[in-house]
């Protein structure tokens, strides 16, 4: 037995592109009653990123949602959201023509809710549910064990000429290209002396080079830089500590959706806003070495990420070539053979550091890691890169 439900045609009080539709349901019968199942419709707009109720999100987290009714083809929409008020009324834009938007950085720790609300070709206005998320905080300790999700799906990778602040790209960053990522884990700090110093005294891992950085003579095993990053290791000894770890380095293109987030083409990973020393640790900040690895807090990646920009140069699983972006693989890319130099073995690392220029800074940057020990400090440990400048962290798939 089925009943029918229909809606029949727009009355005059309903927009004309208000769709008509029938619902046929199957009733389910007892001797004594009628049941009709319950239908639970999707809201027409849908899927928010942040999620509703999310907690510790990214000071510099994207909007994006879903247009689940198709009455919103075409459609422009208008986003309200205010802190602490669980009634948004405060347009933060308008005429918005897609479904994800970069508003600004975030305060922490600070409960935000915001709403969605189309208008149609034909004029109609139609809301989301009101969604809330909360920012994330950083205790004085850093939680240097915590790693946050990627989740699956394309990306735009490499320079964007158009979001590049008027800069011609370099021809080792372009061309711009859509890659596809499966699911991963990425830790949200660099790995820091006290981590690395536990895998060292496990015999699991060399020692750095050396104990100093680049202006202190005692570093790596001072107390007092426990929480800043490990320098003077090279691309092996990180593979070996992230191994220790039932990890793994991240590939280059993992690193860069991590730093840049799926959004947009973003040069740095809080967008596009001017660039000044209060952003990230490079040039032209003090001191010229190392910082912990929860500073520069509001420069945090839309995933959550600390410090991609800045500190340390960070090693990826990748060899380095030059023109590697022309010949991408669409899915899960990763170099796995030496094109660069046959001599020498070229990785590549990412997100400049403390010595180096706002340009180094940017989400799509490419640098082979040839700045090793020979060329600044005479020595004769060239094959290991091992540096005051490198550093790394770590990244896992997800099924692992």
């Amino acid at each position: 037995m089925f009943r029918s439900l229909h809606a029949g045609e727009p009355t005059p009080d309903q927009p004309q592109d208000e769709p008509s539709y029938s619902l046929y349901l199957p009733a389910i019968t007892t001797p004594f009653h009628m049941f009709l199942p319950v239908i639970h419709a999707r809201p027409p707009i849908d899927t928010p990123h942040p999620t509703d109720g999310a907690v510790r999100q990214s000071l510099n987290s994207y909007l994006t949602w879903e247009a689940v009714d198709a009455r919103l083809q075409g459609a422009t929409y208008t986003i309200y959201l205010e802190r602490d008020d669980a009634t948004p009324d405060e347009a933060i834009v308008t005429g918005l023509a897609q479904t994800a938007y970069d508003p600004f950085t975030f305060e922490e720790n600070t409960r935000y809710y915001w709403q969605v609300t189309a208008t149609t070709p034909g004029g109609q206005q139609i809301s989301s549910p009101v969604w809330s998320f909360t920012t994330d905080y950083f205790p004085a300790t850093p939680e240097t064990d915590l790693m946050v999700d990627v989740p699956a799906g394309p990306f735009m990778m490499g320079c964007d000429d158009a979001n590049n602040g008027g800069y011609v790209c370099s021809a080792v960053d372009t061309p711009l290209h859509q890659v596809y990522l499966d699911a991963y884990r990425i830790d949200k700090h660099e790995v820091t002396n006290k981590e690395y110093r536990a895998c060292v005294e496990a015999g699991a891992c060399n020692p750095p080079r050396k104990f100093g950085s680049e202006t202190r003579n005692e570093y790596f095993y001072d107390p007092a830089f426990d929480y800043y990053p490990v320098v003077y290791v090279s691309h092996w000894d990180a593979e070996d500590f992230c191994a220790w770890e039932g990890k793994r380095l991240p590939t280059e293109a993992e690193w860069e959706k991590a730093a840049r987030g799926a959004i947009d083409t973003r040069p740095f990973p809080w967008g596009a806003e001017p660039f000044d020393c209060t952003w990230a640790n490079h040039r032209c900040t003090d001191p010229d070495d190392t910082t912990r690895v929860d500073d520069f807090r509001r420069s945090q990646s839309p995933y959550g990420l600390l410090n991609v920009s800045g500190n340390v140069w960070e090693w990826v699983q990748d060899y380095y070539y030059d023109y590697y972006y022309t010949i991408t693989p669409y899915a899960n890319p990763v170099l796995t053979v030496n094109m660069q130099d046959p001599n020498i073995p070229y990785f590549s690392v990412r997100g400049g550091c403390f010595r180096h220029a706002w340009w180094y800074l940017r989400t799509f940057h490419r640098k082979g890691g040839h700045w090793g020990d020979t060329i600044f400090e005479g020595s004769n440990d060239k094959p290991l890169f091992r540096s005051s400048m490198y550093g790394f962290r770590c990244a896992q798939s997800m099924a692992d």
